[in-house]
């Protein structure tokens, strides 16, 4: 639902068996599983730089793993944030491969604004290629189970393929 102005709102129902119609209950209410995938259409360059962020999107899905589709478009940006929760305490590794350049970011907890960098691409790799440069992989970064962290990739596509994944390590994994 988008309100663009006035005074519209949006209610979201359903008919639960032997019930009549009526809200659902925020208690019934989970978005877990999913990240948001933002793109910018017909933006040039191959720098993450070259991403509107401030502006509103071209188009707006959900993913239900970290990867974006391959070979989508030329000439666009995209975001693809959401929330990740620590099944276990201990030191996590994270990659990020893309084509072209790409920026991985997680927060030290849930708020946005405490983000940091902390794997990118700066020229390109193909599908899943973790090790092209020794920058796509993050240092070990400490986790706390149940706790929730935001993380948000950034990618830009210039033209050719294109690709974004961002892979991890829990505790104990190589």
């Amino acid at each position: 639902f988008y309100e663009r102005g006035g005074g519209a709102e949006c209610r979201l129902h359903w008919t639960p068996p032997g019930q009549q119609d009526q809200a659902i209950p925020q208690s019934q209410l989970r978005a877990t599983g999913t990240l948001t995938r933002e793109v910018w259409t017909g933006v040039t360059g191959n720098n993450v730089s070259n991403i509107p962020t401030g502006s509103a999107p071209t188009s707006t899905t959900t993913l239900t793993s970290f990867e974006a589709p391959s070979n989508w478009a030329d000439n666009y940006g995209t975001r693809v944030r959401g929330y990740i929760t620590a099944p276990a305490t201990g030191n996590y590794r994270f990659w990020i491969a893309s084509d072209n350049a790409s920026e991985l970011w997680l927060s030290t907890n849930s708020n946005p604004a405490n983000r940091r960098r902390v794997a990118r691409v700066i020229g390109q790799t193909n599908p899943r290629q973790w090790t092209k440069e020794s920058n796509q992989r993050s240092s070990a970064i400490s986790l706390v189970q149940g706790q929730v962290y935001y993380v948000e990739a950034l990618q830009k596509e210039g033209v050719g393929s294109d690709n974004l994944a961002v892979g991890w390590a829990k505790p104990g994994q190589s």
